[in-house]
């Protein structure tokens, strides 16, 4: 039985997605646009790929807040992160799926399905347009539905989107590529299936439990 197999034949009632490094492949993007950023901000060095990966999930304002302090530079946040958007653009309505969760995605049919996200509605709009799959999710959670400090790897994200899905938090799985993410997913009391990508090689496993569709649910 192949992986989509089994996930289509699962007994969990309801599927939560990440957007970014689960359903499209926008790391790469976003991480070009923060350097982007830095050297026309005139930033003393550019982000890490190790630290962008272990923030991965957390609001723009608090990973630029921990770069100013970590090199001692004061880059205005709202300047900042027009330049970073204005850097990934349209580019997002041009990434590449993770193929195995699109395919997952499309297939599915007596779920429902939701996606919870930290980054902004447009962006994450753009991403599932692009593939073709708005219409497939009964609700989209993103930054702009939930207090700032209150993003990944605090649960509630997660928690809204099971509400709007009138599901229970213990019947959800979460489909979650970033450390972070997959921490709150364990915080809301959902099962998570991980999805490997570079962030894992970059960023350490949170200690937060984490299921796969095939562990026992408790």
């Amino acid at each position: 039985m192949t992986m989509l197999q089994h996930l289509l034949q699962s007994r969990h009632e309801a599927l939560i997605f990440d957007c970014d490094g689960t359903i499209g492949d926008t790391m790469g993007i976003y991480f070009d646009a923060w350097n982007r950023a830095i050297r026309t901000m005139g930033g003393p060095v550019p982000v890490e790929w190790a630290t962008f990966c272990a923030n991965g999930g957390r609001s723009f304002a608090s990973t630029l807040a921990e770069y100013n302090e970590r090199h001692g530079c004061r880059l205005e946040e709202k300047e900042f992160l027009r330049l970073v958007d204005g850097y990934v653009g349209d580019r997002l309505a041009y990434c590449q799926p993770v193929m195995p969760v699109l395919n997952l995605i499309r297939a599915e049919r007596r779920r429902p399905m939701a996606v919870a996200s930290s980054g902004p509605r447009k962006n994450v709009h753009r991403v599932l347009q692009r593939q073709g799959i708005w219409e497939k999710f009964r609700a989209v959670v993103t930054m702009e539905d939930v207090a700032p400090d209150r993003l990944k790897p605090a649960p509630d994200l997660f928690l809204l989107a099971a509400r709007r899905m009138g599901a229970n938090p213990s019947d959800c799985l979460v489909f979650e590529d970033s450390p972070l993410g997959v921490a709150a997913a364990g915080a809301a009391g959902m099962a998570v299936q991980v999805i490997p990508t570079s962030w894992w090689h970059a960023s350490p496993c949170p200690t937060a439990a984490v299921a796969s569709p095939s562990s026992p649910r408790g």
